[in-house]
């Protein structure tokens, strides 16, 4: 049938077709604007929301160099099948670690591209910042493929055509002959996409009212409606996903847009400062958690950032102070970064409530001002005992010494004047009290050898510890205190130290052991030295009488004495001297024995004194 220019019957269904495919253009524009809008938007939400969180828990793993804990944390995106790709690279811009474990390492970036989000052809690329604090550990790379959207809108492509080219045939077929029947179920299927374009609810179906091409056409939209609405529940639980991992996080997290108005707000968020989700979305930030005296500067530092592109507080810890719906202030350490997708800025803050760090940091300056008083009071106490023994000593020194020589003096008269007019009972006591006198005077001499130690400022030099031994080993021959006493030496290493202390302990140690073993059949000494941890431990051992270590607190004692005088001579100040002049040295000294078994003394310097 011709159809005349002038045709009314013509026009009509120009109109009805031109309608039909209108409705459908228009239907399928928006569909597909929908669709990639929001795919886009969605995926890189999610791609921003996963990446942050991949990157924080990657700090650990960077900053101890661990690769394993790395190639954890990456393969725990299995779960996401859309993720093809992604990496970690060290603050050097160098692979740290890469997912999935069989991918090719030339198929990632090397270096890693500038921070941020880049769509290309059939993926999004995201590259995120590692940091710790202030301290950028590294970078985190992110492929995503969006080959399902192509995917899906070249089966949307496919159903438009087939659509507007069915539609079109059957508005054709169908006007000449039943214009009615086929006006009325494409009106009520352009109604039903123009209630779906409005209301974006994509639950909403055409009905089906004929089983011809009119209900082929109506199956084929309802469909389109059906992936798009699997496609939003999918989109949807991802965004639920994400909510939880934002719930869960340890850290309030805040999302404000350019505007500073809050688009995001966790749980935790919540509990730190009393605001709920749904009464703090659309709020004012700077209103409802920023003290009012630092508002403004939060305002111009967006403003500043927008125009030019420059943060100074962002993507750094910082401690200031907020406030919660009660209008308590509090502290707080807060981290910023600034989220740029496309043309939409978003700034994401993460938030800790750190009032009871606060406290016990309050508390511990408190607990050292204190400790630093009771050090000077301590010092002050420890200098006036100090002074009074050097007063001591000085008195032991002019005040004993002159009534000893005295007694010494009128008893050596006593003695030649009138030893033959006294009798055997007579002389024994005289020498009792000569005996006495000059132990008295070597216990003073001792005494003031011991606190001269303390007072003596110590001259480090390299001591060749072999030849010194062996001087002493020599003086003691030859006055025969080693006569019969097998003496073994062992490698002696050479060390820093005070030549002339050093020398006393070597003297006081091995004439304790040459001492205490000379009531042996077969006194034997052995001196030697063995390395530990890069520390060496000199000692000198020996086979005589020992003692028992029940009574080892008294070893290093003034005047602690573990055997008579009847037993062994001696004043009970030298192995205390010997453990001063160690100590001096920043060095330990420790003995081991058991009784009639011998006795063995340990001594190390610093570390740093070692040759």
């Amino acid at each position: 049938m011709h159809i005349g220019k002038t045709s009314i019957q013509g026009k009509l269904l120009r109109v009805i077709l031109l309608i039909n495919v209108a409705v459908l253009l228009f239907t399928c524009t928006v569909f597909f604007a929908y669709e990639y809008v929001t795919f886009r938007q969605g995926r890189l939400r999610e791609l921003n929301a996963l990446g942050k969180i991949i990157a924080s828990n990657s700090t650990a793993a960077l900053a101890f160099d661990d690769r394993t804990t790395a190639r954890e944390i990456l393969n725990a995106l299995q779960a996401e099948t859309r993720i093809t790709a992604a990496s970690l690279y060290d603050k050097n811009g160098k692979l740290f670690s890469h997912f999935p474990d069989d991918l090719a390492v030339t198929s990632l970036p090397s270096p890693p591209p500038a921070d941020g989000f880049v769509f290309s052809s059939d993926c999004l690329e995201g590259v995120l910042d590692v940091t710790q604090g202030t301290k950028r550990l590294g970078t985190l790379y992110l492929r995503y493929s969006i080959q399902a959207l192509y995917e899906r809108m070249t089966v949307y492509l496919g159903l438009v055509v087939i659509m507007i080219m069915m539609s079109s045939l059957l508005a054709y077929l169908l006007f000449r002959r039943l214009q009615k029947r086929i006006s009325k179920p494409i009106i009520a299927l352009a109604e039903t996409a123009h209630a779906i374009a409005d209301r974006q609810d994509f639950s909403v179906r055409a009905v089906k009212e004929s089983e011809d091409e009119v209900g082929l056409f109506t199956d084929a939209f309802n469909e389109m409606l059906n992936q798009i609405q699997r496609q939003n529940t999918a989109l949807t639980e991802s965004s639920d996903r994400l909510r939880a991992v934002l719930n869960s996080a340890l850290s309030g997290v805040i999302v404000i847009d350019a505007q500073g108005m809050i688009i995001d707000w966790n749980e935790r968020a919540e509990k730190i400062f009393g605001w709920s989700r749904d009464e703090a979305l659309g709020q004012d930030l700077a209103a409802t958690i920023i003290p009012e005296n630092h508002r403004d500067a939060h305002r111009k530092g967006i403003l500043h950032f927008i125009n030019t592109g420059e943060g100074p507080v962002l993507n750094k810890l910082m401690e200031l102070t907020a406030v919660r719906r009660n209008g308590n202030e509090f502290p707080v350490e807060l981290s910023v970064s600034a989220l740029k997708a496309n043309s939409t800025l978003t700034f994401c803050g993460f938030i800790t409530d750190i009032t009871e760090r606060k406290k016990t940091e309050e508390a511990i300056h408190t607990f050292n001002q204190k400790l630093e008083q009771m050090v000077v009071d301590r010092t002050s106490e420890l200098q006036f005992a100090n002074h009074e023994l050097e007063a001591f000593s000085y008195s032991v020194s002019h005040d004993l010494r002159a009534p000893l020589r005295s007694i010494h003096g009128y008893v050596s008269i006593l003695l030649e004047s009138y030893g033959p007019m006294l009798d055997d009972e007579a002389h024994r006591i005289i020498n009792v009290i000569m005996r006495n006198s000059q132990r008295m005077g070597q216990l003073i001499d001792d005494l003031l050898a011991f606190s001269r130690l303390g007072r003596k400022e110590l001259s480090r030099s390299n001591i060749p510890m072999d030849e010194m031994i062996e001087n002493v080993i020599d003086e003691f021959r030859r006055s025969g205190a080693c006569e019969n006493t097998a003496i073994n030496i062992h490698r002696i290493p050479p060390a820093l130290g005070d030549h002339t202390t050093v020398r006393q302990v070597w003297v006081n140690l091995i004439s304790n052991a040459l001492k205490y073993s000379r009531g042996k059949e077969k006194p034997t000494l052995e001196i030697g030295s063995f390395e530990e941890n890069d520390v060496v431990t000199y000692y000198v051992k020996d086979n005589g009488a020992g003692f028992d270590m029940a009574y080892y607190d008294k070893l290093f004692g003034v005047f602690q004495r573990l055997h008579s005088t009847k037993e062994f001579e001696g004043t009970g100040v030298g192995l205390a001297m010997v453990q001063r002049i160690i100590f001096k040295h920043g060095g330990k000294i420790w003995a081991e024995a058991k009784v009639n078994a011998g006795a063995t003394f340990y001594f190390t310097l610093t570390a740093d004194g070692q040759a």
